[in-house]
């Protein structure tokens, strides 16, 4: 998965733009996507999904399958936001549907649960955005590049750049006994399927930890003095049309947040 991440970064639509721009672009509406009501964050999350599926050239399904896979966390924690648990009885006016339940507690759904839910959604959908256009459209080793030149600590980026090394390790780790395990049936059925995935939970801790240290080994065997360095030469320009559209279309968003506040 991370092959095609990396692949996508590197050769989409916008990949000549200078990655301090898209950072700071995406950074920006970031910000604006945590304090914005709930219309400008989806018309903030529909005009990033130009940038990214429509300038550079992501494929749609591509981006929606990432997007449904940071949503998915919003849909775990959904039922926490919607159903409330208390010992005294809820203000009928606000509650939508409600229950007893043993030792005096009611379970009730209300209409403040269910905005706070679509209004958690809706951040959540505009701050994936957001991230989503800087992953797919920007190489990691830019980032760093960028993060170096802000003067960010030496040590946060080789933790972040061990860190990213380290997940596509688990993944490439787990993909590759599970599609062993399917390859001699571990899958067939439910009781099989569940004794494959804890068997695949308790050997995928020491293959990572062996997979580390074969990367441990090959950094000293290379002479690694304790600071990772990563300079790619690369050519960049802004073109007037990018540029206008970005600060055009933020000062809309803007003008957007504040007659809604207002109204």
């Amino acid at each position: 998965m991370h092959h095609h991440l990396d692949s996508y970064a590197y050769r989409n639509g916008l990949r000549y733009l200078p990655p301090s721009y898209k950072l700071g672009f995406a950074l920006g509406l970031l910000i604006l996507a945590l304090m914005a009501q709930p219309l400008t964050q989806a018309l903030l999350a529909l005009w990033l999904s130009l940038w990214t599926v429509g300038y550079a050239r992501i494929p749609a399904r591509v981006y929606a399958a990432w997007l449904g896979i940071m949503l998915l966390f919003w849909a775990l924690s959904l039922p926490a936001l919607v159903i409330q648990v208390v010992p005294t009885p809820p203000l009928r006016p606000d509650v939508l549907w409600g229950t007893d339940v043993f030792g005096g507690w009611h379970v009730f759904l209300s209409r403040r649960g269910l905005h706070l839910g679509w209004t958690t959604g809706l951040r959540s959908l505009a701050c994936s955005s957001c991230l989503l256009f800087v992953l797919l459209t920007t190489p990691f080793a830019d980032l760093l590049r960028v993060f170096r030149r802000w003067h960010v600590s030496p040590l946060l980026l080789d933790l972040l750049l061990l860190m990213y090394r380290l997940i596509f390790l688990l993944l490439d780790e787990a993909l590759t006994m599970h599609v062993a395990q399917r390859a001699r049936g571990g899958y067939r059925n439910w009781r099989r399927g569940l004794q494959s995935l804890a068997l695949l939970t308790g050997q995928l801790w020491l293959r990572t930890l062996h997979r580390y240290e074969q990367l441990t080994l090959g950094l000293a065997a290379r002479g690694w003095q304790g600071q990772w360095r990563v300079e790619l030469p690369a050519t960049y320009h802004l073109p007037w049309r990018y540029a206008i559209e970005a600060v055009g279309g933020g000062l809309g968003l803007l003008v957007l947040e504040w007659s809604v506040r207002s109204s």
